[in-house]
C-alpha cells in the first residue's frame, strides 16, 4: 500500500500528445494545455509561504469585488451602504467587516440579481448548476468554462496526490435515468474527463449507485479495481456485506469518497475489512473543490488557488486550530455569478498539518445544518456524530431517528447486539450529544436505506412538530 510520500516520489504520468505526428514529448490540445499550465502552478503554489499565498488570493478577491460592484445588480446596489473602499488593499478583516454573509435562501430569492451583466469573453460559455441541498429547494448557480478549467486541474491534482492513473478505477455514483445499470455498467479505456486528455491512464468502469449492494460487490469482483470511488455510506455498506460473506478485493489499494460526510467508522471498516485507506475530498456543486485530503495524513488542505475559506465562530471571528465553526466560502474565479462570503451550510474544525504544504487545513468536516436539532424547549443546535462510536467496534453503521418530542431510535447494523451495559453507555453518550435526556431505543437491521440520491443520513427528524 503506497503512502502519500511514496506516491509523491513516483514518476509523473506520461503527457498524452494531441497532435498528429507527435508522440514524445507530449503536447496536449489547447484546452488540455490550459489545464497543464494550471497544474504546473499548483505544484508550486502548495508550498508558497502563507503570507504570499494570501496575498495572491486577495489580489484576485480585489479584482472580483471590483467586477461585482460594477456589473452584478445585487452587489452594485449595496456597494455604497457596505462602505468598502477598493482604492485600498482588501484584507480578510476588511472582507469580514464590510461584506455580509450570503445564505442559500438568499441565493434562491435573489436569482437573476446575482448574475453579472458582463464578464470577460475569455472565461468562455456559461452553464447552470442546480443543487437541492438538504431542504430539497434547488439553488441555481451559473458557472463558465474557466471555473470548469479549475475543476479539471484540481481533479487531476487529487489524482496525482493519491493515485497512479495507469491503474484500474471503478466508480459507483448517482447517474441520470438508468445509465450504467448492473450487470455490466459502463466500461472505458481511460479514466475520462480532462485527465484522459492530458495524461496516459488506465481503464475505468462505472456503475449506477442505485444497484443493490450485493450486485455492486459482484460487479467489483469482476472488474477487480485498484481504486474505488463512491459515497462514504455506500462503501460502508459494501464493506459490511464483504465482512458478512468473507469477500475481499486483493488488488484494491484505496477507496476514494466524495459528496457526503466521511465519518471515522467508515475509515475504520474500510481498514478492518477491505484493508485499504480512505481518501476524502470536500467539494460542492456551487463552488467546486473546497479541500482535499493531504497525501501524508487524514487532514484536508483547503484549495486556496480556487477558493477563499473562512471558518467562523458565532461572534464572526475566525476559528483557530482545534475550534469548530461555520464554513463560509468565496469562489475566486466565477465572475459570471460571484458568490461573496457564501455560507455553504457546513461546520468544520480548523487544524494544522506537518506535511510542509502551506495550504490551510481542516482537520475534519463536522456536517451539515440538516443535522440541526430543536429541543423541546425551543433551543436549536448542531448535533455532531463525529467519533460517536469510539469504543463500539461491534457497530458498523448507524442512523439516529427522532421519533417524538422526547424519543430517539438508533438503528444499528452490528456484528452483535449491544449488552445492557453497552446500551446504557451509548444512551448516555447520545443524551450528552443531544443535550437532553431523550429516551433511546435500539433496533437492529441488516441495512440502512439510502436516499434517492444514494446517500445515507446519520440523523433524521420524523417527529411531529416539537414545541
Amino acid at each position: 500500500m503506497a503512502t502519500g510520500a511514496a506516491m509523491a516520489d513516483r514518476r509523473p504520468p506520461r503527457i498524452r500528445s494531441g497532435l498528429a505526428g507527435l508522440t514524445w514529448p507530449g503536447l496536449p490540445p489547447r484546452p488540455a494545455s490550459q489545464t497543464l499550465a494550471l497544474l504546473y502552478q499548483l505544484e508550486h503554489s502548495q508550498w508558497l509561504p502563507e503570507a504570499e499565498l494570501e496575498r495572491h488570493q486577495f489580489r484576485q478577491i480585489q479584482l472580483l469585488l471590483r467586477h461585482a460592484f460594477k456589473s452584478v445588480p445585487y452587489y452594485r446596489a449595496r456597494h455604497g451602504a457596505w462602505g468598502i473602499d477598493l482604492d485600498q488593499a482588501v484584507t480578510p478583516e476588511i472582507l469580514r467587516r464590510h461584506i455580509p454573509i450570503l445564505t442559500r435562501p438568499e441565493i434562491q430569492q435573489l436569482g437573476e440579481e446575482l448574475l453579472s451583466e458582463e464578464f470577460p469573453k475569455g472565461h468562455g460559455k456559461t452553464g447552470e448548476v442546480l443543487t437541492s441541498g438538504s431542504t430539497g429547494r434547488p439553488i441555481r448557480v451559473v458557472k463558465n468554462e474557466l471555473t470548469e478549467t479549475f475543476w479539471n486541474a484540481l481533479t487531476i491534482r487529487d489524482h496525482l496526490w493519491h493515485r497512479d492513473p495507469n491503474l484500474r478505477l471503478a466508480s459507483i455514483r448517482p447517474l441520470p435515468g438508468n445509465r450504467a445499470p448492473y450487470p455490466e455498467g459502463e466500461l472505458f479505456n481511460n479514466w475520462g474527463g480532462m485527465l484522459a486528455q492530458v495524461f496516459a491512464n488506465g481503464p475505468s468502469a462505472l456503475l449506477n449507485i442505485g444497484t443493490p449492494i450485493a450486485d455492486q460487490v459482484e460487479w467489483l469482483q469482476r472488474f477487480d479495481p485498484d481504486y474505488i470511488l463512491t459515497y462514504p455510506g455506500n462503501i460502508q455498506a459494501i464493506a459490511i456485506h464483504c465482512e458478512r460473506h468473507k469477500i475481499g478485493f486483493p488488488k484494491l489499494k484505496q477507496v476514494h469518497t466524495v459528496s457526503d460526510l466521511l465519518r471515522p467508522e467508515v475509515r475504520k471498516v474500510c481498514r478492518d475489512v477491505l484493508n485499504v485507506p480512505v481518501i476524502d475530498v470536500y467539494s460542492s456543486a456551487e463552488v467546486g473543490y473546497i479541500a482535499m485530503q493531504c497525501p501524508d495524513s487524514e487532514n484536508l488542505h483547503i484549495q486556496s488557488e480556487s477558493v477563499f475559506v473562512e471558518v467562523l465562530k458565532e461572534d464572526g471571528g475566525q476559528c483557530q486550530p482545534g475550534e469548530v465553526g461555520e464554513v463560509v466560502i468565496t469562489p475566486l474565479h466565477n465572475l459570471t455569478m460571484p458568490l461573496l462570503r457564501y455560507s455553504i451550510g457546513d461546520f468544520a474544525e480548523v487544524g494544522s498539518c506537518d506535511c510542509g504544504r502551506t495550504l490551510p487545513v481542516l482537520s475534519r468536516i463536522m456536517g451539515r445544518t440538516r443535522s440541526m436539532v430543536k429541543l423541546p424547549g425551543g433551543d436549536e443546535f448542531y448535533a455532531s456524530f463525529q467519533d460517536l462510536l469510539t469504543g463500539f467496534d461491534m457497530i458498523r453503521q448507524f442512523q439516529v431517528i427522532r421519533r417524538g418530542p422526547e424519543a430517539l431510535e438508533m438503528k444499528l447494523v452490528a456484528v452483535r447486539q449491544l449488552s445492557d451495559a453497552e446500551a446504557g453507555q451509548l444512551t448516555t453518550i447520545l443524551q450528552g450529544r443531544f443535550r437532553h435526556p431523550f429516551s433511546v431505543t435500539f433496533s437492529y437491521v441488516d441495512e440502512i436505506p439510502r436516499s434517492a440520491g444514494g446517500k445515507f443520513e446519520d440523523y433524521k427528524d420524523e417527529s411531529e412538530a416539537v414545541t
